[in-house]
């Protein structure tokens, strides 16, 4: 049985088919590929160009490379790289913001210095979170959801900086600074021969990288940044899963200024989910399968590759030759993203990807120690939010909930169910929660000294429900659009 995760006939694909022209030979790069064959390597053409014409630079401009300054015995938390102002010709960040890119150090799963790229989105002017009024910037460190595993899925390089009006752009019109880290091993990529060295889903190494993205932006902008000035960490999906781990390195290693994290849709626990999906899969018939069963058990080659980069003798020894063939010889020489991650994979069974118990394997038991999230001490406020139609199950991230809660009774943390929202529906269903409670956070209201409530829980029913849209992915994209074409905004 096939689930893809995407349909050639989706609407993304439609907007694929516009006529883009990039000179990118996509069937020479594939061609060691035993394996993609009918329509795999039409659909991964057709999702490559489309990435490439979504970028602000294809390929990765000059920003990116390893800066000469940078020594692995330097403390994490260096600035290396400042662009001030970024040319935004390329991007469609709104005409009343301005944008900024940023490379420094942050600390790897093993203790490894890296070097790791950011965006910084300026608003207007700051929103003032203080009665005196401030002339300097409240800050929130963004961490994104899931754009791929290699150098060219740099959110920062995205002309839409992935998740657009959606977070970021809303987030920096409203007077926050935005600072959103890459993680490691997007944008810059010390790894060698085309190698992904991100980390995807580990938690602890992202919130390394949102931690040291905060200390790095406030020594490249000292006027618009104090150095304890109050910012809120958020993220969704694999953002989710950074922001929530976040928390709990807050709890350990405090960064000042901090007032609180919100994670929208967070996979807290992601071996035991991956391990719950499975065993849906072999025991219960597919019509009464959640969404998210399939949804997950399309997570095995990502998360092998992961595991790989983390602990390279593991070689991707959970993959099927397939799936090992799809990863190695299409994904990686196209060194595509999620898109492309999608169609390379596209149509095969669930069975075709992974070995049986590839998680019972050493190297995975070690990496789910070590990036385990939920269950540890937090510092809150902790808002976490989800949709009930979700593809991370409402009953694991509630489980998740209370089992930090038993870790710190003391601390803040509630959360929020949306009623028929999915993924990437429920972020804007939340947006007047979210963006009410940051501002309520950095304020210091006296709605924030009230004490402190820990594995609250509520649920908002929406209107009119049964006729939205609902969708894993969100159902447009912001596209750029040319001088010459200006006129067609009328409409």
């Amino acid at each position: 049985m096939r689930f893809p995760l995407f349909s050639p006939s989706s609407g993304i694909v439609l907007l694929a088919l516009l006529s883009y022209s990039y000179a990118q030979n996509v069937s020479s790069l594939i061609s060691g590929s035993t394996t993609c064959n009918g329509t795999c390597p039409e659909l991964v053409t057709l999702s490559s160009n489309f990435e490439h014409s979504a970028m602000a630079h294809s390929p990765l401009d000059d920003f990116y490379s390893v800066p000469a300054n940078f020594s692995p015995s330097m403390k994490p938390g260096m600035l290396l790289r400042i662009e001030p102002h970024t040319n935004l010709t390329n991007y469609t960040v709104p005409s009343s913001l301005t944008m900024s890119r940023i490379i420094y150090t942050s600390e790897s799963l093993n203790g490894t210095v890296v070097p790791v790229s950011a965006f910084v989105l300026w608003p207007y002017a700051p929103y003032q979170y203080n009665d005196q009024g401030s002339s300097k910037y409240p800050l929130v460190a963004w961490a994104h959801g899931t754009s791929g595993q290699f150098a060219s899925c740099a959110p920062s390089n995205y002309r839409s900086l992935q998740y657009h009006f959606m977070t970021s752009y809303t987030i920096a019109t409203e007077g926050f600074v935005v600072v959103a880290t890459d993680y490691a091993g997007l944008g810059v990529n010390t790894a060698p021969n085309g190698e992904s060295s991100h980390l995807w889903l580990a938690g602890p190494v992202g919130a390394n990288d949102v931690a040291y993205a905060i200390e790095a932006v406030r020594k490249a902008f000292p006027d618009q940044l104090d150095a304890d000035g109050p910012f809120v960490t958020m993220g969704h999906s694999q953002g989710g899963n950074v922001a929530y781990a976040f928390a709990e390195r807050q709890a350990k290693t405090p960064v000042p200024g901090y007032r609180g994290t919100v994670a929208i849709s967070p996979p807290t626990r992601v071996v035991e989910l991956i391990n719950r999906a499975q065993e849906m899969f072999e025991t219960d018939p597919p019509a009464t399968w959640p969404i998210w069963v399939p949804l997950v058990l399309s997570f095995p080659p990502k998360f092998i590759a992961a595991v790989t980069a983390a602990f390279p003798a593991y070689n991707y020894s959970g993959m099927t030759p397939l799936a090992y063939d799809r990863w190695n010889n299409v994904l990686k020489p196209l060194q595509g993203c999620l898109p492309t991650d999608g169609f390379a994979f596209y149509n095969l069974s669930i069975p075709s990807l992974s070995k049986p118990n590839w998680t019972s394997n050493s190297y995975v038991q070690k990496w789910n120690e070590t990036v385990f999230v939920s269950g540890n001490k937090f510092s809150g406020p902790l808002l976490v939010l989800a949709g009930e139609k979700d593809v991370i199950p409402i009953d694991m991230i509630e489980e998740s909930l209370d089992s930090s809660c038993k870790f710190s009774p003391d601390q803040s943390a509630e959360m929020v169910t949306y009623t028929a929202m999915q993924h990437f529906p429920v972020i804007s269903a939340s947006r007047m929660k979210w963006l009410g409670w940051i501002k309520e956070k950095v304020s210091n209201s006296s709605a924030s000294k009230e004490k402190a409530v820990c594995g609250k829980k509520s649920v908002v029913t929406g209107f009119n429900t049964n006729y939205t849209l609902q969708f894993v992915t969100p159902n447009w994209l912001v596209d750029l659009v040319p001088s010459t074409d200006m006129w067609k905004l009328s409409f």
